[in-house]
């Protein structure tokens, strides 16, 4: 007789086991892990807001304006 390793027949086994067929979660997210998202989509939107003024810092439309300004 073969011998397998514990870790092995337990994985091959897993899926038979009586009780399991209903242990995944459907669509369930804890108040936690939601309040941390939206955080999350938060924090990236002022990133990206911020990106935005640096660029717009960084570009030729503003230098031309300060030239303008400095001229007057």
């Amino acid at each position: 007789m073969k011998a397998i390793a514990m870790s092995n027949l337990y994985v091959q086994e897993a899926p038979y086991h009586p009780g399991y067929e209903d242990a995944a979660f459907k669509n369930e997210v804890s108040p936690q892990i939601a309040e941390l998202n939206e955080y999350r989509k938060m924090n990236a939107r002022h990133l990206q807001f911020s990106n935005t003024i640096v660029q717009f810092c960084k570009s030729g439309v503003n230098h031309d304006a300060q030239q303008r300004q400095a001229k007057s």
